[in-house]
């Protein structure tokens, strides 16, 4: 869609990330993520993630925050949020009325879903199992070795 991308990932997938299109790719662990003035942030971990993402925030940019894999962080510098000027925007699907639920979805349809059928736009799989065996899906999914979606075939 046009953006410049930067993603953070754990060092095993940062090559795939490459192959995926993404313009910059930084191992999370990495004390400096090596970039700066970044306009918007997309953040599914949360916890010591959040004062890292308005490190690298230009002034005015904006954090959404979509998850919280981490948990919430253990204490929050509120001065970063305030000397950038930023916005830090909370949300989730599972907790808006259903016709919000609704006007998004035809939104996904109408704007989203075309762009698979010209391949603008891909799934990624990393693997599928049988239903029967998704506790090795599981497992699979908690080896943090996955590139993409884990399936469950019936």
């Amino acid at each position: 869609m046009g953006a410049f991308v930067a993603t953070t990932a754990s060092a095993g997938k940062l090559d795939s990330l490459r192959a995926l299109g993404a313009d910059v790719v930084i191992d999370r662990a990495s004390a400096d993520w090596g970039v700066s003035d970044v306009d918007v942030v997309l953040d599914v971990v949360g916890g010591d993630y959040c004062e890292r993402n308005f490190g690298v925030l230009r002034t005015k940019g904006t954090v959404v925050q979509v998850g919280t894999m981490a948990g919430t962080p253990p204490s929050f510098n509120v001065g970063l949020l305030m000397m950038k000027r930023a916005t830090w925007i909370g949300t989730t699907l599972r907790a808006r009325p259903i016709e919000e639920k609704i006007a998004l979805t035809q939104r996904f349809v109408r704007e989203v879903l075309p762009l698979f059928d010209t391949g603008a736009l891909r799934p990624i799989i990393d693997s599928r199992f049988a239903l029967d065996d998704a506790p090795a899906a599981h497992e699979h999914l908690e080896s943090n070795q996955t590139i993409g979606k884990v399936l469950l075939t019936l």
